[in-house]
C-alpha cells in the first residue's frame, strides 16, 4: 500500500497533531506554524481561497504536508518590465490571457517562503506526485490556469526537480537577501566594521531622519497594533505597492490585524511618526534565530526627503541585533542597496505549469523572459580586520 492523503478546508480543520509532528521532524517554520496560517487564512478569505493537505504512509504516519490557495494575478504586474512591457502592448481581444487564476502550493503572500514540509529525501519523490496528483484535481474542480509551486531554495532543488519530470518548469525569482546577524553585537558593532564610505552612507541617512525629528517607536502588544493600525495607516502600505516596479498582492488591513494578534509576541511593528502622524511603518516577525522583515509602509511624498525606506531598514537591523539573532532576512527586492549593507543573495525559485491548450506553450516559450533572476551585486564592504577578535573599533580603518 503506497501512501495516502488527507484534504481540509481550513487550517481550523485538520489535525494539528499531525500537521506539527511533521512540521516538527523537518524543523520548524513560523509559516508553517498554524497561527500565521490562519492569520493568512481569515485576512484573505475575501478574494483567495484555502486549502490545506497531510499526506500519511502505509502505517498511517504523517510525512508530508502542505497548505494550498488560489490566487488572481495580472501577469503584467508580476512579470518582470520586459515581459510586463509586452503583455500591456498585447491586443484587447488576447490580452485577457494576461489575467490567471493560479492554484498555489504555497500560501498568497509574498515572504520569500515555501509551505511544503516533507519528513524525509525518502519520501520526496512518492509524496510529491501524491500531492500533485491532489492538486491537479484541485485545479481542475477550480477551472485554474495554471499551478505554481513557491519559493524554494537551492538547496531544495535537488528533491524538488522531481516536478520537472511531472511538466513543470523551474524558473528563478527574486532572491532572498540574507544579513549574518550574528556576526555582530549591535548595531554600533556592524557600523564600526563596514568601511568608512559604507558606514557614511547610512550615517546620513540617519542623521537626515534625526534632523527632522521623526520619533521611533517599536510595539508588540496586539492590541495596541491595531488600535494604531487603521485602514489610514495601511494606505502607507498601498503607497508602497503601488510605485513597486513587480507588484506583489495587496493585502487587506484585516490580514496584519490578524497576524498581530495570533502571533502575538513573534510581531514587532516599527513606527516612525511625525508630529504625532505616522509617516512610516515595518512589519517585522521574530522567529527566534531569524528576523523576517516583510512588509512596509511609508509615506511616498516624504520619502527621499528623509530617507523613510533606507531609514526603516537600519531601525530593523537595531531590532533585530538587540535581539541577538543569528540572521535578518531583508526581504527580495533591491538588492544593490541590501548588498551594500553587507547582505548575501540566497537565490529562489519556482515550479510552474500551465493548463489548457495554449498556457503551456506560453509558459514555455515566456519562461526565459519570466526568470528574473538578476546578476547580483557584490560589495566588499567590511573591514580587512572586521572580523578578527583583537578588533576593538573604527580605528585602522580600511576604506
Amino acid at each position: 500500500m503506497g501512501l495516502s492523503y488527507r484534504l481540509f478546508n481550513s487550517i481550523s480543520d485538520v489535525d494539528l497533531l499531525d500537521w506539527q509532528r511533521v512540521t516538527n521532524e523537518c524543523g520548524i517554520s513560523i509559516f508553517m506554524d498554524p497561527k500565521f496560517i490562519a492569520a493568512v487564512e481569515i485576512g484573505m478569505r475575501e478574494s483567495c481561497r484555502f486549502w490545506h493537505i497531510i499526506i500519511y504512509d502505509e502505517t498511517s504516519r504523517p510525512v508530508a504536508c502542505a497548505s494550498l490557495s488560489t490566487i488572481s494575478l495580472d501577469l503584467a504586474y508580476v512579470s518582470p518590465p520586459p515581459m510586463a512591457s509586452i503583455m500591456r502592448r498585447l491586443p484587447p481581444v488576447i490580452s485577457n490571457l494576461r489575467h490567471a487564476r493560479v492554484l498555489l502550493c504555497g500560501l498568497p503572500i509574498s515572504a520569500g517562503q515555501n509551505n511544503l514540509a516533507i519528513v524525509s529525501p525518502y519520501h520526496y519523490r512518492q509524496a510529491l506526485s501524491v500531492l500533485d496528483a491532489a492538486i491537479s484535481e484541485l485545479a481542475s474542480t477550480t477551472r485554474s490556469h495554471a499551478i505554481l509551486y513557491k519559493d524554494f531554495a537551492t538547496d531544495d532543488l535537488e528533491r524538488m526537480n522531481a516536478l520537472l519530470d511531472f511538466g513543470y518548469r523551474r524558473v528563478a525569482t527574486e532572491p532572498m537577501h540574507i544579513f549574518a546577524a550574528a556576526r555582530f553585537r549591535d548595531f554600533e558593532d556592524y557600523c564600526a566594521k563596514l568601511k568608512s564610505n559604507y558606514r557614511n552612507q547610512i550615517m546620513r541617512s540617519i542623521k537626515k531622519f534625526r534632523h527632522r525629528q521623526v520619533d521611533v517607536s517599536v510595539l508588540s502588544d496586539a492590541r495596541e497594533i491595531n488600535r494604531i493600525y487603521t485602514p489610514e495607516v495601511h494606505n502607507l502600505y498601498y503607497q508602497v505597492v503601488d510605485n513597486a516596479e513587480i507588484r506583489p498582492e495587496r493585502l487587506p488591513t484585516e490580514f496584519f490585524h490578524q497576524l498581530a494578534t495570533r502571533l502575538e509576541g513573534n510581531v514587532e511593528l516599527i513606527v516612525f511618526s511625525q508630529e504625532k502622524r505616522i509617516v512610516g511603518f515595518g512589519w517585522c516577525l521574530d522567529a527566534a534565530s531569524i528576523y523576517h522583515m516583510l512588509y512596509m509602509g511609508f509615506d511616498h511624498e516624504i520619502n527621499s526627503e528623509l530617507d523613510l525606506y533606507f531609514n526603516m531598514v537600519y531601525a530593523a537591523f537595531e531590532r533585530a541585533l538587540r535581539r541577538r539573532v543569528a540572521k535578518i532576512h531583508v526581504g527580495q527586492t533591491a538588492s544593490a542597496f541590501k548588498a551594500r549593507l553587507g547582505c548575501e543573495a540566497e537565490p529562489l525559485y519556482m515550479f510552474v505549469r500551465g493548463r489548457g491548450l495554449f498556457l503551456p506553450l506560453i509558459i514555455r516559450w515566456a519562461s526565459h523572459l519570466i526568470a528574473r533572476q538578476p546578476a547580483i551585486p557584490v560589495f566588499n564592504v567590511f573591514k580587512t580586520d572586521a572580523f578578527d577578535t583583537s578588533h576593538s573599533g573604527i580605528n585602522g580603518d580600511s576604506s
